[in-house]
């Protein structure tokens, strides 16, 4: 059996340390895994603080984990994150956390499952969709719905024909050309006619806060209660312990109350 990595602090530390790269698995030309020896405790969900002494800091999510080791899925879209994409096996990479609240995987166990992400909202749910796909008998059904803009973004195309042989899964694109491994739409094309059983099937969404709307009106739609929904606001979380502000909504801190949220809470939020 998989070992899960569930294990969490209390209190996590608020020096980074270094760690050494063990494997960099390059997706894309901007989106590169990097797979991180280390002991820091994690929970799928939650995120850790990247630094390079002298360049800055970046709250990224661990995609997966395991025993010694977390996979941080880094886009390269600015000067922190550029600065790590030189990086190669052997270096390191200064981490503090685990910080937040993951996905509530115990909850999961033996029941359905839907999960809906979009483009790099992937990442946060990659570890689920391997332990699941690993240790299938785990739980009851799992559907995945799984949209990009195009081919040449997607992520994880390895790891999707385990996904897909023991579980349902739809990857849909935006543009380009339909096939037997990809379909055209957005994931509320997709949403709109799988059948569910809506009396016994959680829901995690991931993406840009558009597709969370629209995904989570489509949910209530078909019948979902609010409470059987979960999702993932990972957006503008700086210093990790709600002191700056940056990533407030209301009177909630996603870094520390978050980044997942079940809907029944989150609906309330003010942004």
């Amino acid at each position: 059996m998989t070992q899960q990595c569930l294990c969490q602090t209390n209190q996590p530390e608020l020096m980074s340390s270094p760690y050494p790269i063990i494997a960099i698995e390059k997706h894309t030309q901007l989106e590169w895994t990097f797979r991180i020896q280390t002991d820091l405790p994690a929970q799928l969900g939650q995120f850790v603080e990247v630094s390079l002494p002298m360049i800055g800091e970046a709250p990224i999510s661990v995609s997966d984990c395991g025993d010694g080791w977390i996979d941080l899925l880094i886009r390269n879209v600015g000067k922190v994150t550029g600065a790590l994409f030189e990086k190669q096996i052997g270096d390191v990479f200064w981490l503090r956390g685990s910080y937040g609240h993951g996905y509530p995987l115990e909850r999961f166990m033996h029941q359905n499952l839907l999960v809906v992400a979009g483009g790099t909202g992937v990442a946060p749910v990659k570890g689920l969709l391997r332990y699941f796909s690993e240790n299938p008998s785990e739980i009851n059904r799992l559907d995945m719905i799984l949209g990009y803009k195009n081919r040449q973004s997607v992520l994880y195309k390895d790891e999707m024909s385990l996904w897909d042989k023991v579980h349902h899964l739809i990857v849909t694109l935006d543009e380009g050309e339909a096939d037997e491994h990809f379909s055209l739409g957005r994931v509320t094309d997709h949403l709109r006619h799988l059948k569910l059983d809506v009396a016994t099937t959680s829901v995690i969404v991931v993406g840009p806060p558009v597709m969370i709307k629209f995904v989570v009106q489509m949910l209530e739609d078909k019948g979902f209660q609010k409470e059987q929904i979960w999702v993932d606001y990972e957006r503008r979380m700086a210093c990790s312990t709600g002191k700056c502000g940056h990533c407030r909504m209301g009177s909630v801190y996603v870094c520390v109350d978050g980044p997942v949220f079940n809907y029944a809470t989150a609906q309330s939020f003010i942004d």
